[in-house]
């Protein structure tokens, strides 16, 4: 394939891929067009993570720099959009893991996972919302991927079944019981890292 004979822009994801495994870099087109393309999906995904624009733009160049370097990889069993959506959703996975050892810089969106948690019957305080903060960033750590990546669809991006059915390549019903079992797998966790006996 010529990239004289047409324009980089006009190029599928899958030739631009192609393209870029062949180049192996001596031609950074092909690559700077699939940033272009997903540059602001990566972002948001990263800001749904931190809530807070710095930290996306920090992570979204983490991400594009795993990508590069695992391009070769790719194999096109899934879309490329796929692909590179589970790559941006592990390193902030792998992120908040990281985070979840410093408490004071846990990411702002464990606390919104806390909505699906069961509530503490004492009396609230800030050391009690630092701890079950901490605890559930424990928890997201102990997911399986495919767990942590649908809660932060459905939970976090509050993105609709149909467009997770879609991204993940699964259907409906299928979406909905992952997502049923990722909180419940998420409770039990935190459940016993909390040491408490609340009820699911």
């Amino acid at each position: 394939m010529s990239m004289e004979q047409v324009l980089i822009s006009d190029l599928a994801d899958q030739a631009l891929v192609q393209l870029c495994q062949e180049l192996k870099g001596g031609d950074e087109r092909p690559f700077q067009e699939l940033v272009r393309r997903y540059q602001s999906t990566v972002w948001r995904v990263c800001y749904s993570s931190f809530q807070n624009a710095q930290d996306a733009e920090d992570m979204t160049q983490e991400v594009f720099l795993k990508v590069y370097r695992k391009l070769d990889t790719f194999e096109g069993r899934s879309t490329f959009k796929t692909w590179i959506y589970r790559i941006a959703i592990n390193t902030c996975r792998n992120e908040i893991r990281y985070r979840s050892r410093r408490p004071q810089e846990a990411s702002s969106a464990i606390e919104e996972m806390a909505d699906f948690l069961p509530s503490p019957t004492t009396t609230d305080s800030e050391w009690q919302r630092l701890a079950q903060r901490e605890r559930l960033a424990q928890a997201l750590t102990h997911l399986r991927a495919e767990e942590y990546e649908i809660l932060r669809l459905k939970d976090i991006e509050e993105r609709p079944y149909a467009d997770i059915t879609n991204m993940l390549g699964i259907g409906l019903s299928a979406a909905k019981m992952r997502t049923q079992r990722a909180r419940q797998a998420l409770q039990r966790t935190y459940t016993q890292l909390a040491g408490e006996n609340y009820v699911i």
